[in-house]
């Protein structure tokens, strides 16, 4: 009767750390793989208790489980669990399993022990997010007998954790790479427990260089074997110290620059950090800093598109971009994209889209497309003009501000339509709203770009079947962001997805056809009926009307 009741309280072990979100949570002061201070001490957990002497096998197993909840001091709990001999071996690192429900005993001959684990998301050993909904493992533990107690002898190298836990112990990081012309740092999240070696892991990270599915996109300034000198990143008083081993003496020197700025964008997710200081082999470097990385946001103002002109929003009242008034007018424009400074304006007209320099005195205009069913145009942070089709088989075309026109093969075979396109912020990475036989879908596609930021192809893409299959109006929220508007049994609401993350639901809307979202992350959205509404509490406000399309600048 034992064993069963055990093994019950196994099954229901996932329901209790459901509830157990605010668990006593306990704080320590030991020094982890980064040398500490005061200031930055290891981060707070829930604290879960070790083996008791004469435990079953069943209760050692159980509190194993629970203790992949206490990740401190390199889950020193845990091991407690373990034999002498597995519990330096155990690597709790390499993968965790975001949970879905309880665990299911499959099998128990009291030495050995298989469960089941239903999960939808893991995270990798680097950090990276994977989304696998639907998805189980089974699970197997081996256990002996040392000094007369119980201890696992062989588990996976793995935690499991149910998700509201998974969201209190780990923390959604982005570590930023250069694109090819090392104009802009892309964010690539990645996702760590939240301790004091969060410094030492990002920078192992940035070291080991982008995820696969962005690498066609991004460059690693560090040369290939460049490590940390000690696995350790030394913080002190905001101050992150890094040591990096002989590898990294060929990086040029007009690069380091952009080396600092990629570590301090990257370490600016540690608590209090505002500077970096380099040295290989303790010989501290000098270096001066550069740009910042960081594409211009111009003004976070929300944009919109009248029969008359074209405005920015602040509260309820519109403020006309003058220079846009008469193309606007001229063209009869149904959609547009603006970029960041202002300073290209893309419109579309009837079946033709031309791109306006508004930043000369003597006005400059170009077409750029005049194919049937034109989608709405979008700037990117290079001023490049991009333009597509709801025809199926149309390519992509990207036109730059010299009026150098390329070309990209339509990624979708057969009937497959582009209902939307979406550049985020720096320009590295193109969302794409296409049709599939259920509905509408989104792929993320990085940007590969030569040396001097021009357009070459797309590389492979990152779908996102979170978002569902009924999506419109997407557009970029913040620089790893994307949001749109979902159809969840019939209703409208506002979907956001973290690119390598997981998605959100927000509040409902009706008729709507765009969303943006500005200052203070203040939501509006445009809807069938020409009406601009903000969000307010948890209604919304009509702020506008007889508005053709609603946008923010740089997309």
């Amino acid at each position: 009767m034992r064993k069963v009741y055990s093994f019950a309280l196994l099954a229901l072990l996932g329901m209790v750390l459901s509830a157990c979100a605010s668990l006593p949570l306990v704080g320590t002061n030991k020094v982890g793989p980064e040398v500490l201070t005061n200031e930055l001490q290891e981060s707070l957990y829930y604290s879960p208790a070790g083996p008791s002497s004469g435990d079953t096998q069943d209760e050692i197993i159980t509190g194993f489980l629970y203790a992949g909840n206490g990740p401190q001091d390199d889950y020193a709990v845990a091991r407690q669990f373990l034999t002498r001999g597995f519990s330096t071996k155990w690597q709790p690192g390499k993968e965790t399993l975001i949970q879905t429900g309880p665990t299911k005993v499959i099998s128990d001959t009291g030495t050995k022990v298989r469960i089941l684990v239903s999960y939808d998301a893991r995270i990798t050993e680097d950090g990276t997010y994977v989304s696998e909904p639907g998805s189980s493992r089974e699970i197997e533990f081996r256990l002996l007998e040392e000094n007369n107690q119980w201890r696992i002898a062989s588990a996976p190298n793995l935690t499991s954790l149910l998700r509201p836990n998974f969201e209190v112990l780990f923390k959604a990081v982005s570590v930023y790479f250069w694109d090819k012309s090392l104009s802009y740092l892309i964010p690539d999240v990645r996702w760590f427990p939240v301790k004091a070696s969060l410094a030492t892991k990002l920078t192992n990270t940035m070291l080991a260089g982008p995820t696969d599915w962005l690498a066609p996109a991004a460059q690693n300034i560090f040369p290939k074997g460049t490590k940390l000198n000690i696995n350790s990143v030394t913080v002190a008083g905001g101050l992150a110290s890094i040591d990096l081993n002989a590898s990294a003496l060929k990086i040029p020197a007009w690069k380091l620059p952009y080396l600092k700025s990629q570590l301090l964008a990257t370490l600016s997710a540690v608590p209090g950090l505002t500077e970096v200081s380099v040295s290989i082999q303790r010989t501290v470097l000098n270096i001066t800093t550069t740009s910042s990385g960081m594409p211009n946001t111009g003004s976070n103002l929300p944009v919109i598109l009248t029969d008359n002109d074209i405005s920015r929003i602040a509260g309820t009242e519109p403020m006309p971009l003058a220079a846009a008034a008469k193309y606007v007018q001229k063209l009869h424009a149904t959609a547009f994209s603006l970029s960041n400074d202002s300073s290209y304006l893309a419109l579309r007209g009837e079946g033709t889209i031309y791109v306006y320099n508004l930043g000369v005195l003597t006005s400059q205009e170009r077409l750029v497309d005049s194919r049937a069913n034109l989608l709405a145009p979008s700037v990117d942070a290079f001023n490049a003009v991009w333009t597509a089709t709801g025809q199926p088989g149309d390519p992509l075309r990207v036109v730059d501000q010299g009026g150098s026109t390329v070309m990209l093969k339509n990624p979708y075979p057969g009937s497959i339509s582009i209902r939307e396109i979406a550049l985020s912020p720096e320009g590295a990475r193109l969302a794409i709203v296409h049709d599939n036989y259920r509905g509408s879908v989104v792929d993320v596609y990085p940007v590969i770009r030569d040396k001097n930021g021009s357009v070459l192809s797309l590389a492979d893409p990152l779908p996102l079947p979170a978002f569902g299959t009924q999506i419109r109006g997407l557009s970029w929220s913040d620089r790893t962001t994307l949001m749109g508007i979902a159809v969840v049994n019939r209703i409208q609401q506002v979907r956001s997805l973290q690119i390598g993350g997981s998605v959100t639901d927000g509040k409902v809307m009706t008729d709507a056809v765009a969303l943006v979202s500005s200052i203070g992350d203040n939501l509006y959205y445009l809807n069938e009926q020409g009406e601009v509404l903000v969000s307010k509490g948890a209604s919304w406000d009509v702020i506008q009307r007889e508005v053709k399309s609603l946008r923010m600048s740089g997309q």
